[in-house]
């Protein structure tokens, strides 16, 4: 076989049907179900069994159920998280349409070491992401270093701009722009530029042509993330917009997982727990 492309690891996925040179991160998937959607595989069982056939070492992952269900905060992703320890990391959903009730619940990022950090779903919670609603969890993650994951999106109350406003004030947290704000990404590329702790997120936005090469000549291949939504989008269909992109193997593998590492591992109430 010729190959076109002369990556190793391209060749390595053509040959193999999977990447087995690098055991992959995802920093943005879901699981669960989901009221007026369907998705192949949603039970995290299923998960599992699907990141074993694809050599994705680990998840981070907010439940549709835990974005949505507000009586019992958090109880899916903390299953998940008891029964696959070495494999899911988790988010600790919060919606500020009922902070008082999360906040009562947020230590528990601290007694659970899967947790990393807190997603944010402020369009979808009808909510700006500069609303002081969030600053209880924002504080929490600054002290920590914690990953903070929002989805962002470019015209809404979570474009570039109200993440602007935000890590103007928190330079500690680990801010990931879910999606890298779709309409908006040359916004969401400048602001990267300007904050080291800030990421772009593949997860998504990933799907349109020469994305992955854009964000790497601009901000460095160290300073974006690979998510994918599983289970919306197949883990190989995600795989497959890096291996094409025009950049180094070590810059695939930072993508795929050691930008990963290196976040998690600057967590302080994480240290010493695998990833």
């Amino acid at each position: 076989m010729k190959y076109t492309n002369d990556s190793a690891l391209w060749k390595n996925f053509t040959e193999a049907g999977r990447l087995e040179k690098v055991s992959v991160i995802d920093v943005h998937t879901h699981m669960g179900d989901i009221n007026d959607a369907s998705t192949p595989v949603f039970e995290i069982d299923e998960c599992v069994g699907v990141m074993d056939e694809r050599n994705i070492d680990s998840i981070w992952c907010a439940p549709h159920y835990d974005l949505f269900d507000v009586d019992e905060p958090n109880r899916y992703i903390e299953e998940y998280m008891a029964k696959y320890p070495e494999r899911v990391k988790g988010y600790f959903s919060f919606n500020p349409n009922y902070c008082e009730r999360y906040i009562k619940r947020i230590e528990r990022v601290d007694e659970i070491d899967n947790y990393i950090g807190f997603k944010f779903l402020p369009v979808y919670h009808n909510v700006s992401l500069a609303d002081d609603r969030y600053k209880y969890a924002l504080d929490f993650a600054e002290k920590r270093n914690l990953v903070v994951l929002s989805h962002t999106w470019g015209g809404t109350a979570c474009s570039p701009a109200e993440v602007a406003e935000l890590l103007k004030k928190y330079k500690n947290l680990q801010f990931i722009l879910g999606h890298s704000s779709p309409n908006q990404l040359d916004d969401a590329i400048e602001l990267v530029k300007k904050h080291d702790n800030a990421y772009l997120d593949l997860c998504d936005i990933h799907r349109h042509s020469g994305i992955v090469d854009k964000m790497c000549e601009n901000v460095g291949a160290e300073k974006v993330l690979f998510g994918t939504d599983f289970p919306w989008y197949e883990f190989n269909y995600c795989i497959g917009s890096v291996l094409c992109a025009h950049i180094s193997d070590d810059k695939k593998e930072l993508i795929f997982r050691g930008n990963a590492e290196r976040i998690f591992k600057n967590i302080k109430k994480a240290k010493g727990v695998d990833l």
